[in-house]
């Protein structure tokens, strides 16, 4: 780049401060990034690194023994409790349809017997209420046409939009539903 004389010493004195700026970013990120190379590698080969008996599992010639061992030498590494595991299921259940909490959990679909059935004659809207205490509120959309009656059996399921849906069993179709408790 030509540089015209009257610009030349204008065109230094910027070009040295903004050197003088872009050196000392990029030997602070340069700082950085060595201390995150030098940091991280030690933590995570610490998590990550296998355990004696993950290693020994290695050695076993039976796939179903090879399968056990693992299992057992990473419920021994992690502490996985399956008391634990079983209160998150029931915790899932129970707010299967509910808005979702800040953890995202979520069910795929809920199984359950319909314990009551309200049909409002006047206003055509139709209340299930399961028999795990679930109390939802029949739409009119979607292709189910058989009725809910108390004893059927109904898998509720989230749609791809969003919404709930439900199907009795043995029977082709479903409705929308939403959960009102």
């Amino acid at each position: 780049m030509l540089l015209r004389p009257d610009r030349l010493a204008s065109s230094r004195a910027g070009s040295r401060t903004m050197g003088n700026r872009s050196w000392c970013m990029g030997a602070a990120s340069a700082g950085l990034a060595a201390i995150c190379t030098l940091a991280f590698p030690a933590v995570t080969s610490a998590q990550d690194a296998p355990s004696e008996a993950l290693l020994d599992c290695r050695a076993i010639g039976s796939d179903d023994e090879r399968l056990a061992c693992y299992d057992q030498a990473l419920d021994t590494q992690y502490g996985v409790d399956e008391e634990l595991q079983e209160k998150r299921r029931q915790y899932r259940r129970e707010r299967f349809g509910l808005p979702v909490d800040s953890s995202g959990s979520r069910m795929a679909e809920l199984t359950a017997t319909i314990a009551a059935v309200d049909a409002n004659l006047r206003t055509g809207q139709t209340t299930i209420a399961l028999d795990n205490g679930q109390v939802w509120q029949v739409l009119s959309s979607g292709g189910l046409r058989a009725r809910f009656r108390v004893g059927l059996e109904v898998t509720i399921s989230e749609s791809a939009t969003g919404g709930y849906r439900v199907r009795i069993a043995d029977k082709t179709g479903f409705k929308g539903v939403t959960r009102i408790r």
